[in-house]
């Protein structure tokens, strides 16, 4: 096999050289190409087009002059102005759901134009694998985003559009600003591998990070859930696939629009930590119950304490790690088609302080997309994106344990080393290193596709489309801890990490489609692609610096020196072939195969075959069904295929070896040793998972409702896990595929008109979902001889079960003084339930699964819209349901410290509660306390106000609206911590509750 990094440095310098000549060739060629071919126009012709039923404007249609790519769209009103060469031209007027239509402009200089109904067409088009396909035609599990429900609210990474919206996907935020949080499609598949979803942005594999991508650039974001809509993309899609589509430019005129909103935020949630009351009552509750004073102040406080309760100083943990937060927003683009060519270009920026001490975000991002028709049968375009990410700042450590009478401060501002000086065991000061530490990282993703489209002009039907795709990402992580003035020892340090990534893709795709007859139709795509992923890191430290003027920018002045680097590169090939046939216009069939060979696996198992099929029936077209008078579309569809997860790094099925230094004999030079440290596997090969699924679309009563209902049942197997060995064997772990994980699940989604009266209107958007993961087998062992498969207890892995669970013993309650008490314990202590009935507590015989920990039973979240003339009104509530999380509710061994925690209340003899132990309770077995994740929340509100038309033509703009929206607003949850959602505790970063102010605008 051929060693990728010793090929990786004359490829890239290639690469890169070809690629300054590729960017300069295509951009010359896309932007001046339409002034090579373009011709005047003759005059300008004005209309309207209509809804032939109701007579009322089409906002959004599509008017294009027929050959050519000359066009534009109509307005809010229907209304349209086009530059037409001649009386013969032919314009061909489409719009999503209507017929189209084709009018000779003659010599009329204004047109009215009526659209029928297009009965058999859905709402959308939606973006599928290297295509797009109308909603009636799609066979496979497809969700579109509905993008204009996010458009006015304060997001600033894409993976917000897609909390709580789209039926069997789990986002999970993380509360920090510029973060991605977590994507969960239809549950977790893997044990060790990854399960995050596939990206594609703009047709092309994204390596980089959903952050940056800029929302307001974004057309339509589509997610394929099933096998037979994501099996075109193979050995990455097992985790499900999400398509990102830019924008592009439609109308002939040059449309400049301004997005731009500004807020402020704050806890959406404050946990219940000890008053200062609190505080000192625990402390004599605790004095009391040992045996030690607890009637003066110098009893129950160390000394530095006590000095500032005499003081009068009292110290709120949140003010010492927050900050004021912000958000800002700006966007600006540029979209427009002229006669040969079409453009997008925009600019943003995004500034969002969190909650936290220097916890920020800054984000530049540049936009341009720009198509030329160079020919009739020749279109060359490019996709490209840059952003620029500044997370610079330290953020603090974990803040819960700062007590009401510590010293975080000195009193000339200088963080203290200790919050107590008197407890120097884990009382480190949170602040302290967010204080002292200069810190700058900064994120950069240059991302472009060039594609030429070449459509065969010998054959009707046959198109060819070359990608070449480049990302160039790179990165520095900067830090420089100062000099800490209250102590005398040199404590300097810096250090610089670099780190470069440079990835391609190249495909060679070939569609052709064909009407055969008036009863069959057929499309099919072929893809032959290749793709490389490389990297390299230098990390550079420096310890006791001479000086600390210069920070990180001269590591030469450390004492001690300390460098490391690394580099890794894979490789990819890819091919696939997929047919979409429909049969009488109401039976459809897709067949899919993709085969992939990838160098991360072993020799054995570089390859892969990933096929897959669907079939779909319109019944609503057949005659039996077309009587039923309030039904407008009945749609049933069935899946089952393949889709694959390579879910482990370059080498990793490799013998790779370790290098440790040794000095052999006092005072004597270093030698560097190596030594194997992980065992070769040359059999290892892809996760599999394969995939049925089953639903039904259905649209009733003129289209007020619709929806779909979908069940599935996905087996993962051969899963990818790094097992650990006997050290007897000298290594401590090996790559192998072991094991099956299985998912079901059920997803509805249902949109419904509930109210259309004169110039108000009221609709609804319901999605809810459940899925049941459970571990079918690990290794086929069964060591103790019970007739069943063993579990995997250290890793809390258990037969039939999901994957993340609570194991521990079950909480049953608090000893209370005259109950039958046993020896190693007492009135106040936690009573756990003897499960065998032996009369003792041990972990082997008195441990269950408690509850289900990655992800909620039920997820469901449902938007209304309410409009009225101008003025619209959009309320979304998420909810996530059916789990549970651990939380340190009590400290064991640390209960007698004097730091904060959370106020769960604790039994004394006066106050016998059931739920919480006593102060002196120590925790001797370990176990955890856990409390339900389930919350309903208030999650979007937004109230836009659309200006009159009458207004904005005097302003000489295209569109006008201001718009107030918040987030996070009010939560329904019995968890005790800061955030349910994310899991947050006492020790975690609060949901942000934001609200904001905003403009919208174009002209």
């Amino acid at each position: 096999m051929i060693n990728p990094l010793k090929l990786r440095r004359p490829v890239c310098q290639m690469l890169r050289a070809g690629l300054l000549k590729i960017t300069l060739v295509m951009y010359v060629v896309a932007i001046f190409g339409a002034s090579l071919t373009a011709a005047p126009a003759d005059r300008i012709i004005r209309g309207t087009v209509r809804d032939a039923e109701s007579q009322t404007g089409l906002p959004g249609v599509n008017l294009i002059i027929k050959g050519s790519q000359q066009g534009t769209t109509t307005d809010v009103n229907g209304k349209f102005e086009i530059a037409v060469p001649g009386d013969s031209t032919v314009l061909v007027v489409s719009f999503v759901g209507y017929l189209s239509h084709s009018v000779v402009v003659g010599s009329a200089s204004t047109l009215d134009i009526s659209l029928k109904v297009d009965q058999k067409a859905l709402d959308e088009v939606v973006v599928v694998g290297y295509g797009t396909q109308s909603r009636r035609n799609v066979t496979g599990s497809v969700a579109k985003v509905d993008m204009k429900q996010t458009e006015n609210l304060p997001n600033t990474n894409i993976t917000q559009a897609l909390r709580g919206r789209v039926a069997g996907v789990q986002f999970t935020d993380n509360g920090r600003p510029g973060q991605n949080g977590s994507i969960l499609v239809r549950g977790p598949r893997s044990l060790s591998g990854g399960n995050n979803p596939l990206i594609v942005l703009d047709g092309i594999f994204f390596n980089g990070s959903m952050a940056e991508i800029n929302p307001n650039d974004i057309e339509s974001m589509e997610v394929l859930k099933d096998a037979s809509a994501a099996a075109i993309y193979g050995s990455r899609a097992a985790n499900g696939v999400i398509l990102i589509t830019s924008k592009k430019g439609t109308t002939e005129k040059p449309t400049i629009r301004f997005n731009a909103f500004a807020g402020i935020a704050d806890r959406a949630y404050k946990v219940k930590l000890l008053t200062p009351e609190r505080y000192l009552e625990r402390k004599r509750d605790y004095n009391k119950a040992v045996g030690l004073p607890f009637e003066k102040i110098t009893d129950l406080l160390q000394s530095s304490e006590v000095a500032n309760y005499e003081a009068g100083k009292i110290v709120d943990h949140w003010d010492v790690v927050s900050q004021d937060s912000k958000i800002s927003s700006y966007d600006l683009s540029l979209a427009g088609r002229a006669k040969h060519t079409s453009y997008f270009i925009s600019a943003s920026l995004v500034d969002e302080r969190g909650l936290y001490l220097n916890d920020n975000m800054k984000r530049i991002s540049l936009r341009a997309n720009i198509e030329n028709e160079v020919t009739k049968w020749l279109i060359l375009g490019v996709n490209s994106t840059y952003s620029r990410r500044d997370y610079s700042g330290r953020e603090p450590d974990q803040a819960s344990n700062i007590g009401p009478y510590s010293t975080p401060f000195f009193e000339d501002g200088e963080p203290t080393f200790y919050l107590l000086p008197e407890d120097q065991t884990n009382q480190g000061n949170p602040v302290r290193n967010s204080i002292l530490t200069k810190n700058e990282e900064i994120w950069h993703n240059l991302f472009a596709n060039f594609y030429a489209l070449i459509n065969v002009p010998f054959i009707k039907g046959l198109n060819y489309r070359l990608n070449y795709s480049p990302n160039y990402r790179w990165r520095h992580n900067y830090d420089f801890f100062r000099q800490d003035k209250h102590i005398t020892a040199n404590t300097t340090t810096a250090g610089k990490v670099n780190q470069e990534d440079f990835d391609w893709v190249m495909e060679n795709i070939l569609t052709y489609s064909k009407q055969l007859n008036p009863d069959n139709a057929v499309d099919v795509t072929l893809l032959y692609g290749r793709n490389h992923l490389g990297w390299e890191s230098t990390t550079a430290n420096a310890v006791q610096l001479s000086s600390d003027v210069l920070g990180w920018h001269n590591l030469g002045l450390g004492a001690v020196l300390t460098n490391s680097s690394s580099a890794g590169s894979s490789d990819g090939v890819s091919s696939m072939l997929r047919i979409n046939y429909k049969l009488m216009d109401k039976y459809l069939f897709t067949l899919t195969a993709r085969r992939d060979g990838s160098s991360v696996f072993a020799s054995n198992n570089k390859y892969a075959t990933f096929p897959s099929g669907s079939v779909a029936w319109i019944a609503s077209e057949e005659s039996f069904l077309k009587s039923v008078g309030f039904l407008d579309l009945l749609k049933v569809r069935m899946s089952y295929g393949a889709v694959g997860n390579q879910a482990i790094s370059p080498y990793q099925s490799l013998s790779l070896s370790a290098t440790n230094r040794y000095v052999f004999s006092d005072g004597g030079v270093s030698s560097l040793g190596v030594f194997p440290s992980s065992m070769a596997n040359p059999d290892l090969k892809w996760e599999t998972t394969y995939t049925a699924n089953a639903a039904i679309d259905f649209e009733l009563f003129k289209r007020r409702v619709g929806g779909t209902v979908e069940f599935y049942n996905m087996d993962t197997k051969n899963l990818l896990v790094q097992r650990s060995l006997p050290t007897m064997t000298g290594y401590n772990s090996v790559w192998t595929n072991l094991g099956a994980t299985n998912n079901k699940g059920f997803e509805l989604t249902l949109n419904t008109i509930n109210l259309q009266k004169g110039k108000f209107e009221w609709s609804t958007n319901f999605v809810f979902s459940t899925n049941k993961n459970k571990i079918v087998h690990l290794y086929n062992s069964d060591t103790n001889g019970d007739g069943k498969e063993d579990d995997d207890l250290g890793n809390r892995w258990f037969i039939g079960q999901p994957v993340s669970v609570a194991y521990d013993y079950i909480f049953d309650g608090i000893y209370q003084e005259g109950d039958e008490i046993p020896a190693n314990s007492k009135a106040g202590s936690v009573r756990l339930k003897d499960l065998n009935g032996d009369g003792k507590i041990d972990p082997a015989n008195d441990r269950k699964i408690v509850g289900q920990t990655g992800q909620p039973l039920y997820r469901w979240g449902v938007t209304n819209n309410l409009r009225y003339k101008n003025l619209t009104l959009s309320v979304f509530v998420n909810a996530l349901q059916g789990w549970i999380s651990a939380i340190d509710l009590n400290p064991g061994i640390h209960t007698h410290r004097n730091y904060n925690r959370i106020d769960d209340g604790w039994w004394t003899p006066e106050n016998k509660s059931n739920t919480s132990p006593s102060v002196v309770y120590v925790n001797p077995l370990g176990h955890s306390y856990y409390r339900s994740r389930n919350f309903v929340r208030l999650q979007d509100v937004s109230l836009v106000y659309q200006f009159p038309d009458a207004l904005i033509k005097r302003a000489k703009l295209s569109g006008l609206q201001v718009f107030a929206s918040g987030k996070n607003l009010y939560t329904i949850t019995k968890w005790p911590g800061y955030d349910p959602e994310s899991g947050a505790s006492q020790n975690g970063i609060p949901a942000s509750r934001i609200v904001t102010l905003g403009v919208n605008f174009g002209f």
